[in-house]
């Protein structure tokens, strides 16, 4: 069942690109789907609005990362990025996320100080990355303000960074940053196209930002009037590699560069490809796994045939490598990984914008 429901879904995406005639049939046939999906989300939407549903709030200052399309689009890398600069402004910040693909139900403090104190199929994959990406506290759960209420009352934050929540509206946020695609939103919605919500909802943000790859910066991006725009790009920071639990950063010459096995369990694999193209690291093998796929024996199996007698490198994302490294017997392989961070032209101006620095009192003697 899980198998043609991965096939169906990937046919439905496939079906966004529009380039060919059967791509497009699917998508109208999908359209009348769209409407009732539109429907619902937008008296969802109107009910927040009226109060009828209630956001509820922390004693803390809540910032979302988020989207309007599926897919990625430079939404966790952004959000790291603003939990240790918001923390170098002396914020107490935690991280929360609903940690999709968790199978422990409720809170999870994934981790604490750095360190991991799960595994992705507890907490989630991209809470584990960042759990041992960023020393703040990392918690996820269904309900993201049960998780920003433990961060609150049980690590004295002051700040909630909220990965991927732009539509998650129970836990009121005082800001809205939204990443969309540096060629503009699509027009069709779920399941015609990759929209989450209309593009009109851009209206409840208070900043949108575009990100390019690492060759430039895109235009500005089309945002309602009154709301600031952003620009910046996804660039590739450093060879990552395994030791003892941790992830070890060094620079990216060390990379493997001939005859290598490449592994992306990402929404967008294409575009991890077309990154090692440009890194100059030859592939002899791509393995393209669905996004949060689990990884297993059957998997292992699948990697160990791929790298062959030739004993090649394996060459994967951070977020990849967080649940490889979970597997037995992957110690034998060379794995290394692609990390990747966020620059944003006008960083301070967006960092005033969504966290002012803190003014300390001083106290004569």
């Amino acid at each position: 069942m899980n198998g043609i429901a991965g096939r169906l879904g990937a046919l439905v995406e496939t079906s966004w690109e529009g380039a060919t005639a059967g791509q497009r049939l699917v998508s109208a046939a999908l359209r009348p789907a769209s409407l009732a999906y539109g429907a619902v989300v937008a008296v969802r939407n109107r009910l927040y609005d009226l109060g009828a549903l209630r956001s509820e709030r922390v004693p803390a200052r809540v910032v979302g990362v988020g989207n309007l399309t599926v897919g990625g689009s430079g939404k966790t890398p952004t959000a790291l990025w603003l939990a240790e600069a918001l923390g170098a402004r002396g914020r107490r910040v935690a991280i929360v996320s609903r940690g999709y693909g968790k199978t422990k139900p409720g809170v999870v403090i994934v981790g604490v100080d750095g360190r991991p104190l799960v595994a992705p199929s507890d907490g989630g994959d991209e809470a584990v990355l960042a759990a041992m990406r960023v020393p703040v506290p990392v918690i996820t759960c269904e309900r993201r303000v049960m998780a920003a209420r433990v961060a609150c009352e049980r690590f004295a934050c002051d700040t909630i960074v909220l990965d991927d929540g732009f539509q998650h509206r129970a836990l009121a946020r005082d800001v809205d940053i939204v990443l969309v695609p540096e060629g503009g939103l699509p027009r069709a919605l779920l399941p015609a196209g990759p929209l989450r919500e209309p593009a009109a909802s851009l209206r409840r943000a208070q900043a949108v930002l575009a990100l390019g790859d690492e060759r430039r910066v895109p235009p500005r991006p089309a945002a309602p009037p009154g709301i600031p725009t952003f620009v910046g790009r996804i660039v590739p920071t450093a060879a990552v590699l395994l030791g003892d639990g941790r992830l070890v950063a060094h620079d990216l010459g060390i990379l493997p560069k001939r005859r290598v096995v490449a592994v992306a369990g990402v929404a967008r694999p294409e575009r991890f490809w077309t990154l090692l193209d440009r890194l100059g690291v030859d592939v002899a093998v791509r393995l393209a796994l669905p996004d949060h796929a689990p990884y297993d024996a059957a998997t292992l199996a699948a990697l160990r045939a791929a790298i062959g007698s030739e004993g090649r490198a394996v060459v994967t994302t951070e977020k990849d490598l967080v649940k490889l490294a979970g597997l037995g017997g992957v110690d034998a392989l060379r794995l290394c990984a692609v990390r990747v961070g966020v620059e944003i032209e006008e960083s301070e101006r967006l960092l005033d914008l969504v966290a002012p620095p803190i003014e300390v009192e001083l106290h004569p003697d």
